[in-house]
């Protein structure tokens, strides 16, 4: 009785990673996505943040190029 209790933790945590998996797709983005700010953002970003707003631009390109970036 107490070696299937001891087991029970390990058990549980395998069906959890089991479960993971087969709920997500297998190639679910590479850790990255399209940035789409609203034209207000967009706009606001442009006057007040134009480092970052080249930034926002240089991330969506490369995002546009990888087939791993989630669109």
């Amino acid at each position: 009785m107490r070696k299937s209790n001891a087991l029970m933790p390990l058990a549980f945590a395998a069906s959890l990673m089991a479960a993971g998996c087969s709920q997500t797709p297998a190639n679910d983005g590479a850790g990255f996505e399209l940035l789409t700010p609203s034209p207000v953002t967009r706009q606001f970003i442009i006057q007040n943040d134009q480092p970052f707003a080249r930034q926002v631009a240089a991330h969506n390109r490369t995002c546009n190029s990888q087939p791993g970036c989630r669109k």
